[in-house]
């Protein structure tokens, strides 16, 4: 899930202190390792939750080939 558009997006995340620019696929990737680890630590049960973290580490592995690998990693981090 990424915004369909060439603009960069500031994004900072409060609980390490990540302030940087990204571009929409960055940023789309950051959000959607955020909510796929949420979602894979609540109330989601057996299967699901390992589809989740199994979905998690996958994308997690694809942002060593992504331009900004660096800028996402530091903002998950």
């Amino acid at each position: 899930m990424a915004p369909a558009t060439a603009q960069r997006f500031r994004v900072a995340v409060e609980g390490n202190g990540f302030g940087g620019e990204l571009s929409a696929d960055a940023a789309g990737i950051v959000a959607t390792l955020f909510t796929l680890s949420h979602l894979s630590m609540s109330e989601a049960a057996g299967s699901s939750r390992d589809a989740l973290a199994d979905s998690f580490h996958a994308l997690r592995d694809f942002v060593s080939t992504h331009p900004e690998a660096a800028l996402i990693l530091r903002a998950i981090d």
